[in-house]
């Protein structure tokens, strides 16, 4: 077994070295330093708390598409307990004299922690960008166009009108506003003067109709600076909430607005935790360097910032603040109350949040486990449990015994509930004889830190309740899964006494090896494990040699194989990381694909390969977080012979 040592309080880990990782963070961080200006593009942008993102992915096929020719900014985001789309907020293009749109030679997105800047660049030299940032948690949004070189040409900006929604100019106020059922925007624009973009109002106005607006602005000597200030109030909140916000965004200089979004983001990055080692071993590494896994690391950590949605003042059935499963996917199968909370990656994003804001988890978990009904269900997508976990982890950091006896009944109820519904339940996936061993696992590894729970509450009844529940569900485990001579298996259908039915047929080899983890597994079952590990493992290979990984799987998996001192342990991890930082995007999962390549699959993007690198990033590291408090380890070298 692995051994490790309790690091101490959490009040002491922001002066402590755990491992070869600096706990205080880096007070020196500069949001520049991981910017990504080379491919891929990342195209993901929020402000902390903030309803809306930048350019959203697909409905449907979650894939945020590249930069297009236009520089459409596009919008997206929650409000109330639904999705809302905002495409072609604002397109830019470069006009000839004649008045005609010119095609650019190419364009790219930049990636910043506290921006995006997209660029296009024409084949006469001209080059067209804008910075885009939200400069509050309201969702108030900045775009900063330059461009250059462009001899006689004009610049002309336009914007199409959402569906169901109306446009009116409000020359008065110049600015633009949209009217829809559920909210307002408001657009302004600003002419940016000086070093430090002094905002002075246009005194021309758009053209406008039902469809959109357009309005052409002039380049003196081919350069310009302009501003598009764009607000976003609720219907609730008043279209004079709209136009004030967008109205803000141009009554300071760009610069300094860029510069509070900037700070808002370092503040946030200087308090996560350092690792010193970077980089991959040269066996495995594939070509990701020192420096793209310091960058994927920060990112990461970026992308669980900007996934926070504050309480939505709208509505009111769910006033808490929500981890969304990545707010650019706008995944909304949660429960209905809150569509963007997923009962999965949004709890273990939350875990991870609470070691740098504790009181923000506190928050959304209170939310989440607000939702279990008096049944113990959890509505939207049933996912495995983790719930017990991530109230002892967040109470690790924050030791609030008021809010765990609060939410402690609320984890009763659902892991009762779960104990005889150890299943997926999503869409027509509503099979009640299923059982998934992968449910099962997770049930399991909730009951220890539920039992540690009412310990800590004074309740030894329920502690010594959940403890005894162990050993049946490992009987039941091996009638249900163990119980083919010839192979393991993720599902068992108990009532048709089956491994498969024509609707659930796929199986896993990740998913069954999260076994690994349990410590009380009987030698016999243990053994048919450890034959699947070594047949399964190839670091070598896209996925570890596995066809479909995902974080959660993966997290067991390596601590499992820590726990049991398995060589192959270091070497997985290593083929994780690279491959979750290689393969150019956050999303649920990976599988494999033609050239020994990792291939993004499920929702995009999304939490978890972005928790798969600061996890990895800290195991190789020397340090582990599984049991809610940061702890030292000795993870093995990888073997060169």
């Amino acid at each position: 077994m692995v051994a490790f040592c309790v690091a101490g309080s959490a009040a002491q880990l922001c002066a402590q070295t755990l491992g070869t990782m600096n706990m205080s963070g880096d007070s020196d961080f500069f949001a520049d330093s991981i910017a990504q200006t080379k491919g891929p593009e990342r195209r993901w942008h929020s402000f902390p708390g903030g309803r809306l993102s930048l350019n959203p992915s697909a409905a449907k096929t979650f894939v945020c598409d590249p930069t297009p020719a236009d520089l459409a900014l596009d919008l997206g985001g929650y409000v109330g307990s639904g999705v809302l789309r905002l495409p072609k907020v604002v397109s830019m293009s470069l006009l000839d004299s004649k008045g005609n749109k010119l095609t650019p030679a190419s364009q790219r997105t930049d990636w910043f922690p506290h921006k995006l800047t997209v660029h296009s660049q024409h084949a006469g030299g001209a080059l067209v960008s804008a910075d885009d940032f939200f400069v509050d948690a309201d969702s108030s949004l900045l775009r900063v166009i330059d461009v250059r070189n462009a001899g006689t040409q004009q610049l002309q900006l336009s914007g199409a009108t959402p569906d169901k929604a109306s446009l009116k100019w409000l020359a008065e106020k110049k600015a633009l506003l949209v009217t829809a059922e559920t909210y307002y925007f408001s657009v302004c624009f600003a002419q940016l003067t000086g070093a430090e973009d002094v905002p002075n109002t246009l005194s021309f106005s758009p053209d406008s109709n039902v469809d959109g607006w357009r309005i052409t602005l002039p380049l003196e000597g081919g350069i310009g600076r302009y501003a598009m200030g764009f607000g976003f109030a609720t219907r609730s909140e008043s279209s004079a909430k709209a136009i004030e916000r967008a109205q803000g965004t141009i009554s300071r200089p760009a610069s300094v607005s860029l510069a509070n979004s900037r700070a808002t983001m370092e503040a946030f990055l200087r308090k996560v935790p350092v690792p010193s080692v970077w980089g991959l071993d040269p066996q495995l590494a594939a070509g990701v360097t020192p420096e793209q896994h310091r960058q994927a690391y920060y990112m990461a950590w970026a992308f669980l910032h900007q996934s926070l949605v504050n309480a939505l003042t709208e509505n009111p059935k769910h006033p808490f603040p929500q981890m969304s499963l990545g707010k650019a996917s706008l995944w909304a199968d949660g429960e209905m109350r809150a569509p963007a909370t997923c009962a999965w990656e949004s709890l273990m994003g939350i875990q991870w949040l609470s070691l740098v804001d504790s009181a923000t988890a506190w928050d959304v978990y209170m939310g989440i486990m607000s939702l279990v009904d008096e049944k113990g269900l959890l509505g939207g997508e049933s996912l495995p449990s983790r719930k017990a976990e991530t109230a002892w982890w967040i109470y690790q950091q924050a030791p609030d015994r008021k809010r765990l006896a609060e939410v402690y009944p609320a984890i009763k109820r659902y892991l009762i509930w779960r104990e005889a519904n150890p299943r997926w339940i999503w869409g027509n996936n509503k099979a009640a004889d299923e059982r998934d061993l992968e449910f099962v696992v997770s049930w399991l590894y909730d009951l220890g830190f539920a039992a540690q729970i009412a310990k800590e509450l004074g309740l030894p009844d329920d502690a010594a309740m959940w403890k005894s529940k162990e050993a049946p569900a490992i009987v039941q485990m091996r009638e249900w899964f163990f119980n083919d001579p010839e192979r393991l298996h993720q599902l068992y259908f108990i009532e048709r006494k089956a491994h498969s039915t024509p609707e659930r047929s796929s199986e896993r080899p990740i998913m069954t090896l999260t076994a690994l983890w349990l410590r009380s597994l009987p030698d016999d079952m243990s053994t048919r494990l450890i034959a699947l590990l070594k047949q399964q493992v190839r670091p070598e290979l896209a996925n570890a040699g596995f066809n479909y990984t995902k974080y959660p799987d993966n997290q067991f998996v390596a601590l499992g194989m820590l726990d049991r001192g398995r060589s192959e342990a270091r070497p997985f991890i290593e083929a994780i990381l690279r491959d979750s930082i290689r393969v150019g995007e956050f999303t649920e999962c990976l599988v494999s694909g033609k050239d020994n390549l990792p291939v993004l699959d499920g929702v995009k993007p999304s939490l978890f390969t972005a928790l798969n690198i600061i996890d990895f990033t800290w195991l190789l590291n020397q340090v582990r977080c599984d049991s809610g408090r940061p702890q030292t380890f000795n993870i093995p070298s990888i073997s060169t012979k």
